[in-house]
């Protein structure tokens, strides 16, 4: 099919794989969400994921076609939030803390945490990527968590299904979903939090998540300094400096980029199953 093509930079031959898959997840599970609406099932919820997925997808192309810098990437999730804050489909203003239990924030809870939420999920979670399947497939295994923790199998099951799909053609390298797929993911996981009250879940789910933007902002900003992702004699991956949570993984052992990315997997499974634990 007629999508552009990036370099595979971890593979010795550095093949061009399709990207922009993540296409195929917004026309499947919006289409799913519209048909929702249309039978009168969840229909607020659904028509809240439709509009906001489209809102970021949208984001997403513009910025696969436009490779935009960080600065100005950052703040495009604000206004996929938009359908959220206007549409207001769970009505709940209340968030549950450690120390304080619930607190009523009013209009601020619209006007404030869900963007905050919004901008933070979706680009912690676009940050997370650069290895085959790293990023449909951490995408999968909290969007897996919040489903069965919220049994909200309604809502989420076409996309889960689309997201494994898409996570194997990434893994075995075939193609990607890129920023179009990312922002789209990541706008699930933070509306779906939101519409079931699981948003102290999803904070612990993606620590590890933030822990990466916080090491790449760190890096990039501070340190004027990036960690390369380079290529032994074996085929096997190293890092010479800690940059970012994947180069931290590489930096003490070389690992072919599949041992790589499942280690990854069983860190974000278990931060996962954690942050499910504790909300039960």
């Amino acid at each position: 099919m007629p999508f552009p093509r990036v370099v595979n930079h971890h593979k010795p031959d550095r093949r061009s794989v399709p990207n922009g898959y993540g296409i195929f997840y917004v026309l499947f599970s919006v289409c799913y969400w519209f048909v929702l609406v249309f039978l009168g099932i969840r229909d607020t919820e659904a028509l809240s994921l439709a509009t906001s997925v489209l809102f970021g997808s949208t984001m997403g192309l513009f910025d696969d076609m436009a490779n935009l810098r960080w600065r100005y990437k950052a703040v495009l999730p604000v206004f996929a939030a938009l359908p959220y804050m206007v549409l207001r489909p769970s009505g709940r203003t209340t968030i549950t803390t450690f120390l304080a239990g619930s607190v009523d924030l009013g209009a601020l809870f619209f006007l404030l945490l869900v963007p905050i939420i919004v901008t933070v999920v979706t680009n912690s979670y676009n940050q997370l990527g650069g290895l085959n399947g790293l990023e449909a497939g951490s995408g999968l295994i909290v969007i897996f968590a919040l489903t069965l923790v919220s049994r909200d199998w309604i809502l989420l099951a076409v996309p889960t299904l689309v997201l494994a799909a898409l996570t194997y053609l990434s893994f075995t390298g075939k193609a990607f979903i890129g920023n179009v797929g990312s922002f789209s993911v990541g706008l699930t996981l933070a509306v779906v939090a939101i519409l079931n009250n699981l948003k102290l879940m999803l904070f612990i789910s993606f620590l590890p998540f933030m822990g990466n933007s916080i090491l790449i902002l760190w890096s990039n900003y501070v340190l004027r300094d990036r960690a390369m992702t380079l290529i032994d004699q074996d085929g096997r991956l190293y890092a010479n400096k800690i940059r970012s949570l994947r180069t931290l993984l590489l930096h003490y052992k070389h690992m072919t980029e599949r041992e790589t990315v499942i280690a990854m997997y069983f860190l974000l499974a278990f931060f996962a199953l954690i942050a499910a634990l504790l909300t039960y």
